[in-house]
């Protein structure tokens, strides 16, 4: 089967007029369209499709103090922010906003001593075990990272500094033994 020119012609502007058509504008009773002075509706329809904690949502200003539960052996204690700040802290930044990123590596070294290594990790799901073959591999190391709402993140990284994908979310406990 063939489609003459014409068909084709008139499938075309059909098919790009349907595909240009301008969205309608938001109704008066829509959010976008009751906004605040310097707000545009482009922002503000840009905004309302952010859950928080995505990726493009902005910093929380009300977020908790840094906060982490530590195990070492029976000892218990809490790393505040001013243990985090004893290690080597690298800031990196996405969508303008910075993150506060150490190797765990890093901080257990630094924090509970030569010899100190993570067991495991504990946050949202439950506990995970450290793989002690990749803690002890030079070319990746174990991240932990701040959120935009305050909660910390435990993920691994390559040698170019890649970051694979979160092992574990909401980051409320570490163990450690020496």
């Amino acid at each position: 089967m063939t489609l003459r020119p014409a068909v084709v012609v008139a499938l075309g502007f059909a098919l790009g007029a349907s595909c240009s058509k301008s969205p309608d504008p938001a109704p008066a009773s829509s959010p976008a369209a009751q906004l605040e002075p310097g707000v545009t509706a482009g922002s503000a329809v840009k905004e309302k499709r952010h859950k928080p904690g995505d990726k493009h949502h902005p910093m929380d200003p009300d977020a908790p103090p840094l906060s982490l539960e530590v195990a070492v052996g029976s000892d218990v204690q809490v790393w505040t922010k001013d243990s985090f700040d004893k290690a080597a802290r690298y800031a990196i930044g996405s969508d303008g906003d910075s993150r506060d990123v150490w190797s765990l590596r890093e901080l257990a070294t630094t924090l509970v001593g030569p010899g100190a290594h993570v067991v495991s990790v504990t946050g949202e799901g439950g506990p995970k075990l450290m793989d002690a073959a990749g803690w002890a591999d030079p070319t990746k190391t174990p991240i932990l990272h701040t959120t935009r709402r305050g909660t910390l993140k435990y993920v691994w990284a390559d040698a170019q500094g890649t970051w694979g994908e979160t092992v574990v979310k909401d980051v409320t406990r570490i163990e450690i033994a020496r």
